[in-house]
Protein backbone atom coordinates (compact mmCIF):
# COMPACT_ATOMS: atom_id res chain seq x y z
CA UNK A 1 0.00 0.00 0.00
CA UNK A 2 0.84 3.49 -1.41
CA UNK A 3 0.20 6.22 1.54
CA UNK A 4 0.27 9.98 0.35
CA UNK A 5 2.15 12.43 2.20
CA UNK A 6 3.24 15.64 1.17
CA UNK A 7 7.29 15.32 0.92
CA UNK A 8 7.69 18.67 -0.31
CA UNK A 9 5.86 20.49 3.26
CA UNK A 10 7.59 17.81 5.38
CA UNK A 11 10.82 18.46 3.47
CA UNK A 12 10.51 21.86 3.79
CA UNK A 13 9.39 21.76 7.80
CA UNK A 14 12.98 19.38 8.75
CA UNK A 15 14.90 22.44 6.84
CA UNK A 16 13.16 25.14 8.65
CA UNK A 17 14.09 22.83 11.94
CA UNK A 18 17.99 23.05 11.00
CA UNK A 19 17.23 26.86 9.81
CA UNK A 20 15.82 27.48 13.51
CA UNK A 21 19.23 25.66 15.38
CA UNK A 22 22.02 27.21 12.62
CA UNK A 23 22.87 24.03 11.68
CA UNK A 24 26.18 24.56 9.63
CA UNK A 25 27.55 21.11 9.40
CA UNK A 26 26.07 18.36 6.86
CA UNK A 27 24.89 16.80 9.48
CA UNK A 28 23.06 17.41 12.92
CA UNK A 29 25.84 16.66 15.37
CA UNK A 30 23.74 16.92 18.60
CA UNK A 31 20.55 15.99 18.29
CA UNK A 32 19.97 14.77 22.19
CA UNK A 33 20.87 19.00 22.58
CA UNK A 34 18.95 20.20 20.26
CA UNK A 35 15.38 18.46 20.70
CA UNK A 36 16.55 19.71 24.67
CA UNK A 37 16.79 22.76 23.23
CA UNK A 38 12.88 22.75 22.06
CA UNK A 39 11.93 23.02 25.28
CA UNK A 40 11.25 18.73 25.14
CA UNK A 41 12.13 16.28 28.29
CA UNK A 42 14.47 13.72 26.51
CA UNK A 43 14.74 10.64 28.56
CA UNK A 44 16.83 8.02 27.07
CA UNK A 45 16.79 4.56 29.38
CA UNK A 46 18.08 1.05 28.24
CA UNK A 47 15.04 -1.00 27.99
CA UNK A 48 17.60 -3.88 26.40
CA UNK A 49 17.62 -4.65 22.77
CA UNK A 50 14.73 -5.08 20.39
CA UNK A 51 11.67 -3.94 23.43
CA UNK A 52 11.34 -0.90 21.63
CA UNK A 53 12.71 1.94 19.42
CA UNK A 54 11.05 4.56 21.72
CA UNK A 55 7.90 6.69 21.82
CA UNK A 56 6.70 10.40 22.24
CA UNK A 57 3.67 12.12 23.75
CA UNK A 58 2.70 15.34 24.96
CA UNK A 59 1.93 14.91 28.99
CA UNK A 60 -0.06 17.97 30.82
CA UNK A 61 1.30 20.30 28.16
CA UNK A 62 4.78 18.62 28.46
CA UNK A 63 6.21 17.11 25.20
CA UNK A 64 8.44 14.03 26.07
CA UNK A 65 10.45 12.09 24.14
CA UNK A 66 11.63 8.67 25.08
CA UNK A 67 14.51 6.83 23.33
CA UNK A 68 16.27 3.08 23.84
CA UNK A 69 19.45 3.73 24.58
CA UNK A 70 20.26 -0.35 24.26
CA UNK A 71 19.99 0.21 20.61
CA UNK A 72 22.92 0.93 18.75
CA UNK A 73 23.37 4.29 18.83
CA UNK A 74 23.34 5.44 15.06
CA UNK A 75 19.27 3.85 15.64
CA UNK A 76 18.50 5.60 18.80
CA UNK A 77 19.63 8.79 16.72
CA UNK A 78 17.26 7.93 14.00
CA UNK A 79 14.55 7.37 16.23
CA UNK A 80 14.84 10.67 18.00
CA UNK A 81 14.64 12.60 14.89
CA UNK A 82 11.90 10.22 14.27
CA UNK A 83 10.12 11.02 17.42
CA UNK A 84 10.61 14.90 16.89
CA UNK A 85 8.49 14.56 14.09
CA UNK A 86 5.77 12.95 15.69
CA UNK A 87 5.96 16.12 18.27
CA UNK A 88 5.78 18.59 15.46
CA UNK A 89 3.11 17.01 13.02
CA UNK A 90 1.14 14.72 15.84
CA UNK A 91 1.23 16.69 19.10
CA UNK A 92 0.21 20.08 17.67
CA UNK A 93 -2.62 20.46 19.58
CA UNK A 94 -1.12 19.19 23.04
CA UNK A 95 -3.37 15.96 22.53
CA UNK A 96 -2.73 12.91 25.31
CA UNK A 97 -2.03 9.97 22.49
CA UNK A 98 1.51 8.21 22.88
CA UNK A 99 3.31 7.48 19.32
CA UNK A 100 5.01 4.01 20.58
CA UNK A 101 7.40 2.68 18.36
CA UNK A 102 8.82 -0.98 18.25
CA UNK A 103 9.98 -0.71 14.78
CA UNK A 104 10.49 1.91 12.10
CA UNK A 105 10.17 1.17 8.72
CA UNK A 106 9.57 3.35 5.57
CA UNK A 107 7.03 0.91 4.51
CA UNK A 108 3.79 1.47 6.79
CA UNK A 109 0.38 1.76 6.44
CA UNK A 110 -0.01 4.50 9.29
CA UNK A 111 0.44 7.89 7.58
CA UNK A 112 1.36 9.59 10.98
CA UNK A 113 4.69 7.26 10.89
CA UNK A 114 5.04 7.34 7.18
CA UNK A 115 5.41 11.18 7.54
CA UNK A 116 7.88 10.73 11.01
CA UNK A 117 9.88 8.50 8.88
CA UNK A 118 10.43 10.97 5.53
CA UNK A 119 10.54 14.08 8.32
CA UNK A 120 13.74 11.64 9.84
CA UNK A 121 15.12 11.15 6.63
CA UNK A 122 14.88 14.92 5.29
CA UNK A 123 16.33 16.44 8.95
CA UNK A 124 19.52 13.97 9.28
CA UNK A 125 19.94 13.57 5.75
CA UNK A 126 18.69 16.53 3.54
CA UNK A 127 19.16 15.97 -0.02
CA UNK A 128 21.16 19.39 -0.41
CA UNK A 129 23.44 18.99 2.42
CA UNK A 130 24.07 15.33 1.21
CA UNK A 131 25.09 16.11 -2.54
CA UNK A 132 27.15 18.70 -1.52
CA UNK A 133 29.68 16.19 0.90
CA UNK A 134 29.66 13.46 -2.04
CA UNK A 135 30.74 16.24 -4.58
CA UNK A 136 32.91 18.56 -2.70
CA UNK A 137 34.14 16.17 0.77
CA UNK A 138 34.20 12.62 -1.07
CA UNK A 139 35.09 14.43 -4.45
CA UNK A 140 32.86 11.08 -6.02
CA UNK A 141 30.28 10.44 -8.64
CA UNK A 142 27.38 8.34 -7.93
CA UNK A 143 28.38 5.32 -10.00
CA UNK A 144 32.20 5.96 -8.01
CA UNK A 145 30.61 5.29 -4.08
CA UNK A 146 32.26 2.58 -2.74
CA UNK A 147 31.38 1.25 1.11
CA UNK A 148 34.09 3.12 2.99
CA UNK A 149 32.56 6.27 1.11
CA UNK A 150 28.97 5.24 2.84
CA UNK A 151 30.92 5.13 6.44
CA UNK A 152 32.31 8.61 5.66
CA UNK A 153 28.41 9.88 5.48
CA UNK A 154 27.45 8.04 8.31
CA UNK A 155 29.90 9.36 10.69
CA UNK A 156 29.76 13.26 9.02
CA UNK A 157 25.43 12.71 9.69
CA UNK A 158 25.37 10.47 12.15
CA UNK A 159 23.15 7.77 10.89
CA UNK A 160 23.40 4.37 10.03
CA UNK A 161 25.21 2.69 6.98
CA UNK A 162 21.59 1.09 5.60
CA UNK A 163 19.63 4.81 6.49
CA UNK A 164 22.79 6.32 4.21
CA UNK A 165 22.22 3.86 1.13
CA UNK A 166 18.61 3.91 1.57
CA UNK A 167 18.38 7.65 1.56
CA UNK A 168 20.97 8.29 -1.69
CA UNK A 169 18.32 5.15 -3.32
CA UNK A 170 14.99 7.52 -2.35
CA UNK A 171 16.88 10.91 -3.71
CA UNK A 172 17.53 8.67 -6.82
CA UNK A 173 21.56 9.34 -6.76
CA UNK A 174 21.86 5.47 -6.56
CA UNK A 175 19.83 3.19 -8.45
CA UNK A 176 18.80 -0.31 -7.34
CA UNK A 177 21.88 -2.16 -7.86
CA UNK A 178 23.89 0.03 -6.97
CA UNK A 179 22.08 0.15 -3.67
CA UNK A 180 22.36 -3.92 -3.72
CA UNK A 181 26.30 -3.54 -4.29
CA UNK A 182 26.86 -1.34 -1.36
CA UNK A 183 25.21 -3.54 1.00
CA UNK A 184 26.71 -6.97 -0.42
CA UNK A 185 29.93 -4.73 0.02
CA UNK A 186 28.93 -4.02 3.36
CA UNK A 187 27.74 -7.05 4.39
CA UNK A 188 31.35 -9.41 3.48
CA UNK A 189 33.30 -6.61 5.38
CA UNK A 190 30.89 -5.95 7.99
CA UNK A 191 30.90 -2.65 9.48
CA UNK A 192 33.32 -2.52 12.18
CA UNK A 193 35.54 -3.63 9.84
CA UNK A 194 34.77 -0.53 7.97
CA UNK A 195 35.45 1.30 10.58
CA UNK A 196 38.73 0.23 11.54
CA UNK A 197 39.95 0.77 8.18
CA UNK A 198 38.95 4.46 8.58
CA UNK A 199 40.40 4.38 12.07
CA UNK A 200 37.25 5.91 12.95
CA UNK A 201 35.05 5.78 16.19
CA UNK A 202 32.83 3.30 16.57
CA UNK A 203 30.69 4.65 18.81
CA UNK A 204 28.09 4.63 16.09
CA UNK A 205 28.11 0.62 15.91
CA UNK A 206 27.35 0.58 19.80
CA UNK A 207 24.91 0.93 22.12
CA UNK A 208 25.43 4.10 24.28
CA UNK A 209 22.84 2.06 27.45
CA UNK A 210 23.31 5.30 29.43
CA UNK A 211 20.32 6.35 31.51
CA UNK A 212 19.71 10.22 31.11
CA UNK A 213 16.85 12.41 32.54
CA UNK A 214 16.04 16.06 32.38
CA UNK A 215 18.14 18.38 34.51
CA UNK A 216 14.64 19.23 36.24
CA UNK A 217 14.20 15.86 37.03
CA UNK A 218 16.90 15.98 39.47
CA UNK A 219 16.18 19.76 40.87
CA UNK A 220 12.73 18.27 41.63
CA UNK A 221 14.09 15.28 43.84
CA UNK A 222 16.60 16.97 45.46
CA UNK A 223 14.31 19.97 46.67
CA UNK A 224 11.31 17.50 47.63
CA UNK A 225 14.33 15.94 50.20
CA UNK A 226 15.50 19.23 51.26
CA UNK A 227 12.09 20.75 51.98
CA UNK A 228 11.30 17.16 53.99
CA UNK A 229 8.63 15.97 51.22
CA UNK A 230 10.42 12.84 51.05
CA UNK A 231 12.20 10.54 52.55
CA UNK A 232 15.87 9.68 51.84
CA UNK A 233 15.37 5.98 51.30
CA UNK A 234 13.37 7.83 47.85
CA UNK A 235 15.76 10.54 47.40
CA UNK A 236 18.45 7.52 47.03
CA UNK A 237 16.36 5.33 44.76
CA UNK A 238 16.05 8.34 42.49
CA UNK A 239 19.54 9.65 42.32
CA UNK A 240 20.88 5.71 41.76
CA UNK A 241 18.85 5.81 38.48
CA UNK A 242 20.95 8.15 37.56
CA UNK A 243 24.58 6.65 38.67
CA UNK A 244 24.66 9.64 41.83
CA UNK A 245 25.49 9.45 44.92
CA UNK A 246 22.95 10.33 47.41
CA UNK A 247 25.36 10.48 50.70
CA UNK A 248 26.40 13.91 49.38
CA UNK A 249 22.83 15.65 49.92
CA UNK A 250 22.16 13.34 52.87
CA UNK A 251 20.56 15.31 56.00
CA UNK A 252 19.32 13.97 59.13
CA UNK A 253 15.92 13.10 58.97
CA UNK A 254 13.79 13.50 61.47
CA UNK A 255 10.40 12.45 60.56
CA UNK A 256 9.00 11.76 57.23
CA UNK A 257 9.80 7.96 57.02
CA UNK A 258 7.54 6.55 54.89
CA UNK A 259 9.45 5.32 51.82
CA UNK A 260 7.97 6.41 48.52
CA UNK A 261 7.50 4.43 45.38
CA UNK A 262 9.89 5.75 42.72
CA UNK A 263 7.25 5.43 40.39
CA UNK A 264 5.21 8.02 42.00
CA UNK A 265 8.03 10.61 41.90
CA UNK A 266 8.36 9.99 38.04
CA UNK A 267 4.47 10.48 37.49
CA UNK A 268 4.38 13.31 40.02
CA UNK A 269 7.76 15.17 38.07
CA UNK A 270 5.70 13.94 34.29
Amino acid sequence: MTLWIDKNEIEDRALKVRHEHNIQAYGVKDIFSLVEQRNIHLIRYPFDKDVLLGFSTVFEGKKVIVSNSSEILSREIFTIAHELGHIIYDFEDNNQEVKIDIDISDINEDISEARAFYFANCFLLPEEELLKFIKYELKKKHNELNALDIVRIQIEFQVSYAAAVKRLHDISFIDYNQKRELFNERNSITSASLFKILDADERLLKPSNIIKVPSKYLEYVISNYENGYIPYSSLKKSLALLGIDSEIFKKEDLNNDEELDIDDIFEEFA
